[in-house]
């Protein structure tokens, strides 16, 4: 099974759960003209992950999660809705014959769909669990 692994910083502790943030960045980020480029991306993300270990506020730690499960994300937040999207578009203007009004149908199935996905919260998380690891032991 393949892995994806990205290095973070340990932000909170509870008596379940550790909180960890990891800097997301595309290729642009680490580019040497990102100053002079707008494309530069860089995002601050929070993952949290069942206590298997001694760890402490501030440890960095490598979060470990599978391939599959990243494929699986790309299908709920992605792709998915892309399908709903398209499809409520296609309908709406069979059905109704006005672009507009299928244009703000199927911009507006949208908002239950994330809402419901917001609210299947409990699901995701047993879905999507990932391993954390110790780079070292000094804390930053």
């Amino acid at each position: 099974m393949k892995k994806i692994e990205h290095e973070g910083i340990v932000d909170q502790i509870s008596d379940k759960a550790i909180k960890i943030k990891i800097m997301s960045m595309s290729a642009c980020a680490s580019c040497h003209a990102k100053g002079a480029c707008t494309m530069a991306d860089m995002a601050e993300k929070e993952v949290e992950v069942p206590i298997n270990g001694n760890y402490k506020i501030g440890q960095r730690v490598m979060v470990t999660g599978s391939t599959a499960q990243g494929l699986q994300a790309a299908w709920w937040a992605y792709i998915l809705p892309l399908l709903l999207l398209l499809l409520t578009l296609f309908l709406g203007f069979a059905l109704t014959g006005k672009e507009g009004l299928a244009g703000l149908l199927a911009l507006g199935i949208l908002i239950p769909y994330f809402m419901g996905l917001k609210l299947a919260d409990k699901f995701m998380k047993k879905t999507f669990q990932f391993t954390i690891n110790s780079i070292n032991e000094e804390v930053l």
